[in-house]
């Protein structure tokens, strides 16, 4: 029998506020109040006007507030005046570490009034011993996020707008000021230790860069090939802490109490379970999907404990309105979103497919169950997925199933172990078994993605698709619970137009390039899909100024920066960007016209017959040419000048100050702007 509405008390309250922090980002904030005093006014009139004003009331009331907490949560304004103040100085927030440098998150101080959160990169070396809770300062200059320095189709100013970051810069001096003792810092503290039990054992270095991803959420030491891997087979949420390790976790402490129920009342083991998730979820950091766990776990304890039911959505509900209160912008999220689509289509799925699962044999069902909870997952998740990953794993289900039997072996040996190592002993037996299980486990997933055709790269999904998906989806849920004939049919209907959006709204892959905004080196991009306009066959050629070492690192970072460009992942078999070499290059634009474009990052190369004496459409100047700009328009004659990125600050705008004085050939500064492609037709027009 289906539960009634009435159970799930949330749904209006969380509905409302979903709909007043999206409209309060999209309209401001003036009609706030005025929804606050209706949703009040119905409430108190409830008894006088018909049923259905009561739970009006809620949504307009909740409505207002979630309007209310947005506001509060907007970003801060930074001016001109903020942004060139030269030197700043804050918490350190997060901080990390790759090929690059060094990059952390600064909570600048309030001494101008300003607080604001600021990505900064800086080199190797100049901030080694730095860690969140650190008070630093440093020099710098500072700019506004914007999408104008990465390719086409990554919102990069938008990613960093939903984790608060307002600006960004580099820094080569930083200093430490002193340290405050926050709440990350303690959190960072604990993982660190924890982690650190593990890598003194005798665990092997890959078992202990796992098991400290998945137990303690410490995945700064995973190395990319095992991210790739994890990725391509489908199982990427278990290098994410989420419900299904406090799923685990929950296990695991259910028998190590159970003595404790048998000596006293199981509402102590049932408080005992409540403490430890919580700090749990404390050392995760409290990330969306441990805090939403934990929430309904403690719903369920909380409910044996005062022996009161309790219904799983309703707690979905309630744990989703509690994290967007905390943290408004949440709501953007991927994680977010994919973990509560993830858990609402299980939730509303397995109801129904529960009765099939229990009419078969006693040995199949626990199969049964886990394909069916896969299943629901990737229905809840699968689009969203391939919306902001470009990816989707084909053999998800094949992965799935062994690693769900055998992560929670892994996980309590690895937990094991951490206990072992804490009170001074090393148990070699224990280590080997949990290296020689995880080995099984990751044998298994590397066969996976070695399966041809194991994952679809470079899918290309639009909002509209998005929207006419999950729309399809609630009605298919509805006909899977109402089980009636209109409610089928207008599931069929919606799914034609799902794929009738999907088809108007694609895009024909064509060749393509563009210019990477880089402070060291000048690099141009192309990716030439194969016949058809297969992006996964995607050939994509890289041209850079680099030396032939620093053009290996460049290149894996591109591939992960712009995947989505590029259109299928790199491995240390395959790299998926070859390395060209030359100085000319013909780049063709998404109408259908090519421009000679001459890269001059050398004194040699005006004089080397490097173009044949045809036209040059545009003169690339990079860091390596030393001469000056009248020398390259005498010996190239150019239609147009690029100034590269990497050319030192104070040259590049002394030499953009003489061409735009002295000179009638327009120049672009790829300072500001990162060209690409559908840029062509302007840059390369031909100048009368």
């Amino acid at each position: 029998m289906r539960p009634p509405l009435s159970y799930v008390p949330a749904l209006f309250p969380l509905v409302g506020f979903i709909a007043g922090m999206l409209v309060c980002e999209m309209a401001g904030y003036l009609w706030i109040p005025v929804v606050i005093i209706s949703g009040v006014a119905l409430i108190v009139a409830r008894r006088r006007l018909p049923v259905w004003t009561l739970p009006l009331g809620g949504m307009l009331l909740f409505c207002g507030l979630g309007g209310a907490d947005m506001s509060c949560n907007r970003l801060p304004d930074v001016n001109d005046d903020f942004l060139s103040r030269g030197q700043w100085s804050g918490e350190v927030l997060e901080i990390s570490e790759n090929d690059r440098g060094i990059h952390m998150v600064v909570r600048s101080d309030d001494t101008t009034g300003v607080v604001a959160d600021m990505l900064v990169h800086t080199l190797h070396g100049v901030a080694d011993g730095v860690v969140p809770g650190d008070i630093v300062s440093f020099h710098g200059t500072l700019d506004m996020p914007s999408n104008d320095k990465v390719t086409a189709g990554a919102d990069y100013a938008g990613i960093l707008a939903r984790r608060g970051i307002v600006a960004t810069g580099f820094s080569e001096e930083i200093s430490v000021d002193g340290h405050y003792d926050s709440w990350r810092y303690l959190v960072w503290r604990m993982r660190r230790e924890a982690a650190s039990l593990l890598m003194r054992s005798s665990l092997s270095g890959e078992t202990c860069q796992f098991l400290a991803a998945v137990i303690v959420g410490e995945d700064d030491w995973l190395s990319p090939d095992t991210r790739e891997a994890f990725s391509t087979a489908g199982v990427a949420h278990v290098l994410a802490l989420s419900g299904l390790h406090v799923g685990i976790l929950v296990m695991i402490l259910g028998f190590l109490l159970f003595p404790l129920g048998l000596l006293w009342d199981w509402r102590v083991r049932c408080g005992v379970v409540i403490a430890a998730l919580w700090i749990y979820a404390f050392l995760s950091g409290m990330s969306a999907s441990v805090t939403r766990a934990a929430l309904m776990a403690s719903m369920v304890c909380g409910g044996i404990i005062l022996q009161r039911p309790y219904m799983s959505f309703n707690g979905m509900l309630v744990s989703a309105l509690m994290i967007l209160i905390v943290s408004p912008r949440q709501l953007w999220m991927p994680g977010f979103q994919m973990s509560y689509l993830a858990v609402g289509c299980i939730l509303l799925v397995m109801p129904v497919v529960l009765p099939w699962v229990r009419r078969a044999p006693w040995c199949m069902r626990w199969l049964l169950l886990t394909v069916a909870i896969s299943l629901s997952a990737m229905l809840g998740t699968g689009m969203i997925a391939m919306y902001y990953f470009d990816i989707f794993p084909v053999y998800f289900l094949l992965a799935n199933i062994p690693v769900a039997m055998i992560l929670p072996i892994v996980m309590a040996g690895g937990i094991a172990v951490m206990v072992c190592e804490a009170v001074g002993s090393d148990p070699a037996w224990l280590c080997s078994a949990v290296d020689g299980i995880y080995d099984v486990m990751l044998r298994w997933i590397e066969l996976i993605t070695s399966l041809p055709a194991s994952a679809i790269y470079g899918v290309n999904i639009t909002w509209y698709v998005l929207a006419s998906y999950y729309v399809a989806m609630c009605l298919g849920l509805v006909a899977l619970w109402r089980r009636s004939v209109g409610w089928s049919i207008s599931l069929a209907v919606m799914v034609l137009v799902t794929v009738f959006v999907g088809g108007v709204t694609s895009e024909e892959e064509e060749e393509q390039w563009f210019i990477p905004h880089d402070a060291y080196f000048t690099t141009i991009i192309c990716r030439m899909p194969s016949d058809g306009g297969d992006v996964s066959r995607s050939r994509v050629e890289m041209l850079t100024t680099a030396p032939d070492i620093a053009a290996e690192s460049l290149r894996d970072e591109y591939a992960e920066r712009y995947r989505k460009f590029v259109g299928h992942p790199t491995s240390a078999a395959e790299q998926s960007i070859s390395i060209v070499r030359g100085n000319t290059v013909v780049l063709p634009a998404c109408d259908g016209t090519t421009g000679r474009l001459v890269i001059v990052n050398h004194d040699s190369i005006l004089s080397a017959p490097c173009y044949d004496g045809g036209i040059v459409d545009c003169a690339l100047i990079c860091r390596g040419y030393r001469g000056g700009w009248q020398t390259v328009v005498d010996s190239l004659r150019p239609c147009r000048i690029l100034l590269s990125a990497d050319i030192p600050k104070r040259r590049h705008m002394r030499m953009l100050d003489s061409i735009l004085s002295c000179s009638q050939i327009p120049v672009i500064s790829l300072r500001d702007v990162t060209l690409s492609s559908s840029d062509l037709p302007d840059i390369f027009k031909k100048i009368e």
